[in-house]
């Protein structure tokens, strides 16, 4: 590399007043036992035992590890971390993560969390992964929701009022990330990760500001409560997998390329990447498309989390062309895509530079040979994130050049797509068909062997892979085409031909092999040529057996081959084998809000609780991630309820059935059958009600009507995906025409 490229208890505790006079402070040894208050320090970890009254033991076992009992205590907290100065910011820190191990045994109220302060602003802050009787902070409103380390933590926020502190008696906040379930544990014994750093940028991101940092520690508290804990794994990890300069080890990076300005093979390091947001960037051996390691991003929380690398604009150049180029492999099938950040008259910008259909398991290339930096730009970077999808990412040779620069890989000789793959989704129900690049080829083009001919599916792909919702365990024969100087090789794209099989391994064999030459199609295979309808139902799920409204409506759909989009209220989905149901019949389970309410008339942070409460709801009952949709309560919104909502779309309707207003099942049917006749009701969204018998009725007869009529009965998200239109967060959709 060039030197200088790239820029280098709620408690009376409150609790815990871990640096007061009145503590001793000692130096441990292996062993030693307290019963009284005391700090101290042992193996380079900083320990303390703080109680206001009662029996309390405290056993340092070396390193990270204690034991603590205690009985007849209103309040004490043990615990091993490290403190600070209160000179930095948890940013400037690095990233901050523990290992634990733990054999926990409270009786009654007592906590098994990260414990620590910051001053300016005064925070005393818990991350909870465990507790005894009483779940905490009590009544204190969900700000949000945090998804780190297999778990799922609520957000709070509460405040003492003349409180003992670490600054003496004082009013101060109190931050909170609280797992919605208790970690698995093996009997007593509980082990796992808490990535601190994550928890704090989630903070932040719900408006709660952090302070310059005074201490970070594994923390067993109790109140008013009898208990014991053994730990007997604590290992306190800063900056071991992020860090400035990002595991670059002693300083060796990657040479650049002949004719590059920067190339980043992270055989040594991550050559100057670092992780973005809440993602975390190393360099692993575990997979790479050159040499022996590649970049692995993970801990993603946000579609823009990804890697990034910031430019030094002595070499890169505002108002110039540049070549940039990398490898990417995605964990799922999903969009992959290199992005720039930079400043330009006091705002932050973002540019796409280059972005593809990415197949879960295999290389592809993302490159621009040309993309210029915007004029005044500075404080630029380069980075990679997946837009549709939180999976981690592998990032492989990563090159800046000059422009004109094209870096090799993806790209064969032939004139027709070979090594042609596909991967199943089995949550969305998508398959991805993929195929290394033909050189010279300007596009190509998808088609499906039915009812003894074939037919396109899709032309002028500018990609080398192509996404369509598809049925479960249905088999297809595909074909696909390159288009090089204005002509189709048709010929060998039809020997060519492989059968694909919906499976969530995903597979495909060679079409001269093909045990079944002729696959019967499945219905469900989106036609972007044909009509299309997104009938929606609201409310339930409250059916319990076959023959009620839920029930049958699901029926009705499925059994015509189609598909639809279900928005539950978490807090009235009181049949959760009904949501499975629908789900195992591939319909779209998405989001109608916990409660039901105005969300016009509540605060950012209930909207958001609204949302995140149900969509973890719904992810418990099916097992999987639900639709990221919304369908707003009443219809309502304004601006607040999009700034808060800013990372989900948002459904109402462009036809309302009126089922909600005791229309008749003949009603219901003629609203339906007079937007077919009049053209309105292709790429609309429909509104209906799933607890409504007229409704289900109203099903029965339509569906098949519209069936016959050439029409496909589609989720939301696949019916604007067929029609080429993004669902984006913040955005209120009516239709998709």
């Amino acid at each position: 590399m060039k030197q200088g490229l790239l820029k280098k208890f709620i408690s009376t505790a409150c609790a815990a007043v871990m640096c007061m006079s009145g503590l001793s402070a000692i130096t441990a040894s292996a062993d030693q036992t307290y019963y009284n208050n005391k700090t101290g320090t042992e193996d380079g970890y900083d320990f303390e035992l703080w109680k206001d009254s009662g029996n309390t033991r405290m056993t340092c076992t070396g390193g990270g590890t204690f034991s603590c009992e205690w009985s007849n205590i209103n309040n004490c907290l043990f615990r091993k971390g490290k403190k600070f100065d209160s000179t930095q910011t948890h940013q400037q820190i690095g990233d901050i993560a523990i290992d634990y191990a733990v054999d926990y045994q409270p009786n009654g109220n007592s906590y098994m969390c990260v414990y620590g302060w910051t001053r300016s602003p005064l925070i005393e802050y818990y991350i909870v992964e465990s507790w005894g009787s009483w779940r905490p902070p009590g009544n204190a409103a969900s700000l949000g929701t945090v998804y780190s380390d297999g778990g799922a933590y609520d957000i709070y926020k509460t405040t003492r009022e003349n409180c003992p502190s670490i600054d003496g008696d004082t009013t101060f906040d109190q931050y909170w990330s609280v797992r919605q379930n208790k970690p698995q544990a093996n009997g007593t014994k509980i082990e796992g990760t808490i990535s601190v750093s994550k928890h704090f940028k989630a903070w932040e991101s719900a408006g709660l500001k952090m302070g310059k940092m005074v201490e970070v520690a594994l923390n067993i508290e109790g109140y008013q409560s009898s208990g014991k804990a053994t730990v007997y794994g604590n290992k306190l990890r800063i900056n071991e997998g992020k860090t400035d300069n990002n595991n670059n080890n002693n300083g060796d990076v990657s040479e650049p390329i002949q004719g590059t300005l920067y190339t980043g093979t992270f055989e040594n390091g991550t050559d100057y990447w670092s992780g973005r947001g809440d993602a975390i960037a190393v360099s692993t051996s575990a997979k790479s498309y050159e040499g022996s390691k590649s970049l692995y991003i993970s801990g993603r929380t946000k579609n823009w989390n990804g890697a990034e690398l910031a430019l030094d604009s002595t070499y890169f150049k505002a108002g110039t062309a540049y070549s940039f180029s990398t490898m990417v492999m995605p964990a799922e099938t999903t969009t992959v895509q290199l992005s720039m950040q930079y400043d330009q008259s006091g705002t932050t910008n973002y540019a796409q530079i280059a972005k593809s259909n990415c197949t879960s398991g295999k290389w592809t290339k993302l490159e621009n040979t040309s993309f210029t930096i915007p004029s005044g730009a500075s404080n630029i970077k380069i980075y990679v994130e997946a837009p549709d999808s939180l999976c981690d990412i592998y990032v492989d040779r990563a090159i800046c050049a000059n422009a004109g620069y094209k870096a090799e890989g993806n790209v064969t000789n032939t004139t027709y797509p070979t090594n042609i793959t596909s991967t199943y989704n089995e949550q969305t129900r998508k398959m991805t068909l993929s195929w290394d690049a033909v050189k010279d080829a300007s596009a190509y083009a998808i088609a499906v062997f039915q009812s003894g001919k074939w037919k396109v599916l899709k032309s002028n792909i500018t990609s080398n892979s192509y996404t369509a919702t598809v049925s479960p365990g249905k088999s297809y024969k595909v074909a696909v085409g390159a288009k090089i100087n204005g002509k189709w090789d048709t010929t060998n794209a039809l020997k060519n031909a492989v059968i694909v099989t919906a499976k969530d391994d995903g597979s495909s064999n060679g079409g001269n092999n093909d045990p079944d030459p002729d696959p019967k199609p499945d219905t469900y295979f989106v036609d972007p040529s044909k009509p299309m309808v997104a009938i929606s139902f609201d409310d339930g799920a409250s059916s319990f057996k076959k023959t009620d409204s839920g029930y049958r409506i699901i029926d009705a759909i499925a059994n015509s081959g189609f598909r639809a989009t279900f928005f539950y209220v978490g807090e009235w989905t009181t049949s959760e084998e009904q949501v499975r149901y629908a789900y195992s019949k591939g319909m779209e389970i998405a989001n109608h809000t916990y409660t039901h309410p105005d969300l016009t008339k509540k605060s950012s942070q209930e909207i958001r609780s609204e949302y995140d409460r149900c969509y973890n709801k719904l992810k418990n009952i099916i097992g999987a991630e639900p639709s990221k949709l919304l369908r707003l309560p009443f219809l309502s919104s304004n601006w607040q309820v999009q700034q808060a909502l800013y990372d989900v779309p948002m459904i109402t309707c462009s036809i309302d059935t009126k089922d909600w207003d005791n229309a008749s099942t003949s009603q219901i049917v003629a609203t339906i059958q007079n937007a077919a006749n009049n053209g309105s009701l292709n790429g609309a969204i429909v509104l209906c009600h799933e607890t409504k018998n007229t409704t289900a009725e109203a099903m029965e007869i339509v569906i098949p009507w519209l069936k016959q009529q050439g029409y496909q009965v589609v989720t939301i998200s696949d019916m604007f995906a067929a029609k080429g239109k993004t669902l984006s967060g913040g955005q209120i959709y009516t239709k998709a025409s």
